[in-house]
């Protein structure tokens, strides 16, 4: 039997496919519920997403809803949501869509862009391990990374682009190199596969609801405390709300965050389980404010807006939610997802909720030109949010081999991809690769 340790979407899916395969497993989730950082929430008509706002699908994810059953529930984002916004020398500016606007668009500077132009003819090849903010600056200038970049990946990894490792977080830009000399040429040659923004009806936990209720073998409010290794296979260690019990299994997998995987993992390697703790998770504090469409001075039509760490803002960036997605608030209102991380803000871990909200809201008002107070706000917060890919993410990979051997399994988003889509998956690639292992 196959122990899956961890009721997030990577475990719930990995359960999923399984059972297709009809292979034995339990799926054992320390909560009451599943889900993981996937919670959605309704109040008073606003739908509200306490994790990920939205799903990136490709073909591979439609085609998995469609079997779940989710197909006339999947919302997808308006086509106005094509714009984005960013913070840039005092005011916000929408991002070019393309390399036409680009050319045209005044974003950049006429150097930067044709320093961005440029990168077709840069021959030089990156250094390893190179940060992803060195692997942008070089080829593509200064600006690009701290105006592109920059506020991208702290929109998508909460982190440091000067931190995390290109070729972990997208190996496509050093393939693109290695194959065409440049990263832009790769780009023309093999553009990236279209994707769809989507979230459903009642947000995203409609999704993990519909999983949960379709995978047959899953125990809640079990913990695992500690897993020995056998002849025939691995003993677990649980305490449950009956008292404390053992299984055995042949098979493990953990779809844990890798600082819970750390503390099963070091009572038979206390070296992996170091490089496991050593993986950052820094905290994330979110605010979904409510307002009536009069009162913002500014049309929130697009996405969002995003700001790069080079400006004097307390927020890393604002999902305009209600404008993406219909259905998210009543036709009068509007909802405002506000991020506030610890990679930008340090001194994040130590306010209060209470100081991080005044200054928080204070912030919005003043860059929004709101008059009056919110209809509501719900503030929110991850002690441990995003895994980063920096280089202590790098080891990982080979101990996941050597984990491997044991009979002993990753699936989670690290260290392969943090996105719900990547979460899938790597889960229906494992699903494979467990029910082919002898």
């Amino acid at each position: 039997m196959i122990a899956i340790i961890g009721g997030g979407i990577s475990g719930l899916s990995l359960a999923y496919y399984l059972q297709k395969q009809h292979k034995p497993y339990i799926l054992l989730e320390s909560n009451t519920v599943a889900g993981g950082y996937i919670q959605s929430e309704t109040l008073a008509d606003v739908v509200l997403e306490k994790g990920p706002n939205s799903i990136l699908a490709d073909e591979f994810v439609f085609q998995f809803l469609k079997e779940l059953g989710l197909s006339d529930d999947i919302v997808k984002a308006n086509s106005i949501s094509k714009n984005r916004f960013v913070y840039k020398q005092g005011k916000y500016r929408a991002l070019p869509s393309g390399p036409i606007s680009l050319l045209f668009s005044s974003y950049f500077s006429f150097s930067q862009r044709f320093k961005i132009l440029s990168e077709f003819f840069n021959s030089s090849k990156p250094k390893a391990n190179i940060s992803l903010y060195d692997l942008v600056e070089s080829r593509f200038g200064k600006e690009a990374a701290d105006y592109a970049l920059d506020p991208f990946v702290s929109g998508v990894y909460a982190g440091n682009p000067k931190e995390l490792l290109a070729d972990l977080c997208f190996p496509v830009l050093r393939k693109n190199i290695d194959l065409y000399g440049s990263i832009l040429k790769g780009f023309i040659k093999n553009p990236p596969q279209r994707k769809t923004s989507i979230t459903f009806k009642n947000g995203l936990h409609e999704l993990i609801d519909t999983l949960a209720k379709q995978v047959q073998h899953i125990r809640y409010g079990v913990e695992v405390k500690s897993m020995q290794q056998e002849q025939s296979g691995w003993e677990l260690s649980l305490n449950t709300s009956s008292g404390k019990e053992t299984l055995s299994c042949s098979q493990v997998v953990m779809a844990i965050p890798a600082y819970r995987a750390a503390t099963l993992v070091h009572s038979f390697s206390a070296s992996i389980a170091a490089r496991l703790a050593a993986i950052e998770y820094p905290m994330v504090r979110n605010a979904h404010l409510v307002f009536h469409k009069h009162q913002l001075g500014f049309k929130a039509e697009g996405f969002g807006a995003l700001h790069p760490s080079i400006e004097p803002l307390f927020t890393a960036g604002v999902i305009w939610n209600s404008a993406v997605f219909d259905g998210r608030t009543p036709n009068d209102q509007v909802l405002l997802t506000c991020m506030v991380t610890e990679k930008r803000t340090p001194e994040l871990r130590n306010m209060s909720e209470g100081e991080v909200k005044t200054k928080l809201l204070s912030e919005i008002k003043t860059l929004y030109g709101i008059t009056g107070e919110p209809i509501s706000i719900s503030m929110g917060v991850w002690e441990k949010a995003i895994p980063q890919y920096t280089l202590a993410m790098r080891s990982i990979l080979e101990d996941s081999k050597e984990l491997e051997k044991m009979n002993v399994y990753i699936c989670s988003n690290w260290p392969k991809g943090i996105s719900i889509t990547d979460c899938i998956r790597q889960a229906n690639e494992l699903s494979s690769q467990i029910a082919n292992t002898k």
